[in-house]
């Protein structure tokens, strides 16, 4: 087993990345350019890990370096006194920090890990206290390697199976809630200043426009103890310009007012983000409602198997109809 570190910073992009990105089934936010983009906007040192065996590459693991030395330098600029192995998937809650190609048995699984961990302890030296996992699901945490396991629940991940038609996901909504997203629905659609647009972003929006508004939001529902840097222009130009993502844009004589952006898959698309703008400077009342009736109106047409509407809001999002899988995080020394 080969494990090749990268920091997506500074090191250029490996050999047959796009290739194994896209025969392992994964995201676009996986493609390099994304991950330099994202990497220089972080708070701490991303670590990529690409693991090979025979000269072919079977995974890879994506994780966040955190000391107690706050450092901007790579992982090999220097030790630190207690650091730890963050494992998460780069700008996307809704995803894992770890895939492999095909779909191995859990003992494999494990095996890779360990592989993983053994160079990453070696590569790192003294000091480095072990590693994190983030967004485990049941039954996976016997597949980590080590011993002593301390867990952590962590926001569920909603996923919404992908109804027969609109009207029967209305009608199976428990309350008033379906009544209610049909008449929003039909309302804003009437509304003649007000545009509603579903498909490729790059089509609908600029890199610039979607960096704006999630800026807004971000801001909105900042951690004022923890604020997470924003992520930059360029990660939203690669992201938008691609042929991978889908939006709902909704706009008012022009100037963009609401934005979905959407991760599209062949069976479980991912809804990425939401922006939009307060009535009183100009926006929408309901709009976040409205982009889900757009989205499994989309979900219906183009035959997913369900849409990922990830974590947050999980009261909300069950009133849709979304099943909240459990999360945790679990930490492991080394």
């Amino acid at each position: 087993m080969r494990l090749e570190l990268l920091d997506p910073r500074h090191d250029p992009e490996p050999p047959g990345w796009e290739k194994l990105r896209r025969t392992a089934g994964q995201y676009v936010t996986w493609r390099y350019d994304l991950l330099r983009a994202y990497a220089w906007a972080a708070q701490a040192p991303v670590l990529l890990a690409v693991l090979s065996e025979g000269g072919v590459a079977v995974g890879a693991v994506s994780a966040s370096l955190r000391g107690v030395r706050p450092r901007r330098g790579s992982y090999a600029s220097g030790r630190d006194v207690a650091g730890v192995v963050d494992v998460h998937a780069p700008g996307n809650r809704s995803l894992k920090g770890w895939w492999f190609t095909g779909v191995p048995e859990p003992e494999r699984r494990r095996e890779l890990l360990r592989a993983y961990v053994r160079g990453v302890r070696q590569a790192l030296g003294p000091g480095w206290r072990g590693v994190l996992w983030r967004e485990v699901s049941p039954g996976e945490a016997a597949e980590l390697p080590g011993v002593v396991k301390a867990r952590l629940p962590t926001a569920p991940l909603a996923r919404l199976a992908t109804p027969s038609g609109i009207d029967e996901w209305y009608a199976r909504l428990h309350g008033t809630r379906g009544a209610s997203l049909r008449s929003w629905a039909r309302r804003l659609a009437a509304d003649s200043r007000l545009s509603i647009r579903v498909g490729p972003a790059r089509d609908l929006v600029t890199g610039a426009e979607a960096c704006a508004l999630r800026a807004r939001n971000d801001l909105k529902y900042r951690n004022r103890l923890f604020p997470l840097a924003p992520l930059p222009l360029p990660y939203f130009e690669g992201l938008v310009g691609s042929d991978e993502v889908v939006a709902v844009a909704y706009r008012d004589g022009g100037r963009l007012v609401g934005l979905c952006l959407t991760l599209d898959h062949r069976a479980w698309p991912i809804c990425l983000s939401w922006g939009g703008l307060q009535p009183e400077h100009g926006g929408r009342k309901h709009l976040y409602f409205d982009f889900y009736v757009r989205m499994v109106e989309w979900a219906v047409e183009t035959g997913k198997a369900g849409l990922v509407l990830g974590k947050g809001k999980a009261d909300i999002k069950r009133s849709l109809g979304a099943d909240l899988v459990p999360s945790s995080a679990i930490a492991v020394p080394f």
